[in-house]
């Protein structure tokens, strides 16, 4: 617990640093914060972005992804395994651990931890898939309406990384036996040798989760690809709605093809969240002056330092859940 005080302190002292280099002194000024333009109704919307991107979007993948392998996990314990793995995630550089999370997680539901393995990784490809497909639209689209701009440095990171994640996730989708023979060639070790009907016996459960997803209907392929979607937009969507409460005229595409690029970039960035990148290179897109900079801090903690709030008490409710039903298909 202390380590997690600790990053969210950091997380906080690099987000005002970055604010700060495109801001200035403004970000310590009482008016900032002073909402421009009141409405309840953008109000309403940014609650529902937060609560669809914390509480539906995100945990549905893992819930759909779940059944496809006919594990029946109950949509609240999906939940659950979401706020945890991303509370420990968040504590890592670029969020590294949310996959161990989330077959942690599973694992002390009672799903077998290859399967468990197999849906972190899914998770991980249709994120990649996610960005293989929206980054090249949204740089497209910002250079075609010349509305807002990214730095060049991460404008070319942004494509190119994009780029890397079709092959990923087309090798980890195709090609699911190196994993498996990795997982075999670890139980050889003599060191390991008590371990390692265990480790077979998760290298099979890993082979059968990545089959039932090579084998995915066509339609379950596609909600989770919308789901998908719609959990990242709806977070990019409430930054949106706070620059409108703010005050702030900007396009709702224009923001979206920021972020979207914005947000691949700063997964390699080794602070927690991507704090002082993410503020930095927002601000330098947008303007981060007066309203800007107060949207786009309020945002940051609606979007990533929540976590810390809504992780603790999720982690102690999967602690206290029951295991899963055993399926026998």
């Amino acid at each position: 617990m202390l380590r997690a005080v600790v990053v969210f302190v950091l997380g906080l002292a690099l987000g005002f640093a970055g604010l700060y280099l495109v801001a200035g002194a403004e970000i310590f000024r009482i008016e900032t914060y002073r909402v421009r333009d009141p409405s309840l109704l953008i109000a309403a919307l940014c609650v529902l972005a937060f609560i669809a991107e914390w509480f539906v979007m995100d945990p549905a993948r893992i819930w759909l992804l779940c059944r496809n392998q006919k594990i029946a996990l109950p949509f609240r314990s999906a939940i659950l395994v979401h706020l945890t793995s991303m509370f420990v995630a968040s504590v890592t550089p670029g969020n590294v651990a949310v996959g161990p999370a989330v077959a942690l997680a599973l694992r002390r539901l009672g799903v077998p931890f290859g399967k468990g393995v197999g849906v972190a990784i899914q998770v991980f490809i249709f994120d990649m898939i996610f960005f293989a497909w929206a980054v090249p639209l949204s740089l497209g689209y910002l250079i075609y309406s010349d509305t807002l701009r990214l730095p060049p440095g991460p404008e070319f990171a942004a494509f190119a990384i994009a780029a890397l994640a079709i092959v990923g996730a087309v090798i980890l989708t195709r090609y699911p036996r190196p994993v498996v023979r990795l997982i075999l060639s670890v139980s050889r070790w003599p060191s390991l040798d008590r371990f390692a009907p265990r480790l077979r016996g998760m290298a099979r459960d890993y082979y059968r989760s990545a089959i039932a997803f090579k084998n995915m209907a066509l339609s379950t392929w596609l909600m989770i690809n919308v789901v998908v979607a719609a959990g990242w937009f709806s977070g990019f969507v409430l930054f949106w709605l706070l620059l409108e409460l703010y005050g702030v005229e900007t396009g709702l595409l224009a923001n979206l093809a920021i972020l979207t690029s914005v947000t691949l970039v700063a997964h390699l960035f080794p602070t927690p969240g991507g704090s002082g990148f993410m503020e930095a290179a927002l601000g330098l897109s947008v303007g981060a002056s007066g309203g800007a900079a107060a949207a786009l801090l309020i945002w940051r903690l609606a979007s990533y330092h929540a976590i810390f709030a809504l992780g603790p008490p999720s982690a102690w409710l999967l602690y206290l859940s029951k295991p899963v039903k055993k399926n026998k298909a």
